[in-house]
């Protein structure tokens, strides 16, 4: 693996710089991304979008159901996605006030939207829920084929991270746990089929008897700041060998995601990881340790 493809050197350099807002309490992710936009080829520029639709299905969802929730960094504006909820959940889920020019949808997301759109709706909350549940299934099955290793490895990882946590909540509350979880592998194989309190993922899924013991937790706010921790873990495995590349850029942009999450959870938890992945960034140190390797 080449650690300088697509060498972005000064990209990565510079990325602590556009890290902290003008009043030095949160991120100001569209410079980050207009940044990274302004530097990256096309086709890397295409895994970037495809990490953060990922945001945007969340975004989707949760303006569907009304919460006043908006998760960066993300592709689609605010207007953006109240459009894409016009056009498929709302009023005008029949005209065709959505154009393509508007809001490009990949064609994972469009195509499970569209099918949505074509059947006979109550509105009822089973279905909504078999939308999001297909709208993450067609993300994750796109990421997991992607032509970009960390896009593969990552989303495979944060799919797993997911099904565990929606298996153990729903076995906890005598729910049908095949109707939670996403994709169709050994983990969702296990989580599905046996009964014991790890789910016998030994072996399958690293750190699990870790993130059982995190999901025990009743402490809500404990819990999601170490279930990050472990994605923040889990980004600094994929890309250890990783500097002044795509791979390395998109690592950077899932703890940015995590950040600006903290930001709104805990605003002094959001700032001490902030200051983490600054230290992490100093031009310096990571020249070293690319030269090391």
């Amino acid at each position: 693996m080449a650690l300088f493809s697509n060498n972005y050197n000064y990209l990565v350099s510079s990325l602590a710089e556009y890290t902290p807002d003008s009043d030095g309490e949160g991120l100001d992710v569209e410079a980050l991304l207009g940044e990274i936009a302004s530097q990256v080829g096309s086709g890397d520029m295409a895994y970037v979008r495809m990490l953060l639709w990922r945001n945007d299905i969340a975004n989707i969802m949760s303006r569907r159901a009304d919460r006043e929730r908006y998760v960066v960094p993300a592709n689609l504006s605010p207007e953006a996605v109240e459009a894409v909820c016009g056009r498929y959940f709302g009023d005008r889920a029949d005209d065709d006030s959505l154009q393509e020019s508007d809001v490009q949808l990949p064609v994972y997301i469009k195509k499970v939207l569209d099918g949505y759109v074509s059947t006979d709706r109550d509105e009822d909350e089973e279905e909504i829920v078999d939308v999001e549940r297909a709208l993450w299934e067609s993300y994750y099955a796109a990421a997991e084929h992607s032509s970009d290793r960390f896009l593969r490895e990552w989303s495979r990882f944060d799919r797993r991270l997911r099904d565990i946590v929606a298996a153990y909540t729903a076995r906890r509350k005598g729910m049908d746990i095949a109707g939670v979880v996403v994709g169709d592998d050994a983990v969702t194989d296990r989580l599905k089929n046996d009964y014991t309190p790890d789910f016998g993922l030994k072996g399958t899924f690293d750190k699990v008897d870790e993130l059982i013991s995190i999901l025990d937790s009743d402490e809500m706010l404990s819990k999601e700041r170490r279930l990050d921790e472990l994605r923040w873990d889990k980004v600094d495995d994929i890309t250890v060998f990783d500097y002044f590349n795509i791979d390395f850029i998109l690592g950077y942009l899932v703890k940015v995601s995590v950040i600006c999450r903290w930001m709104v959870l805990d605003k002094e938890a959001g700032r001490q990881m902030l200051d983490r992945l600054i230290e992490q960034l100093t031009p310096a140190d990571v020249v070293e340790k690319a030269v090391s390797r």
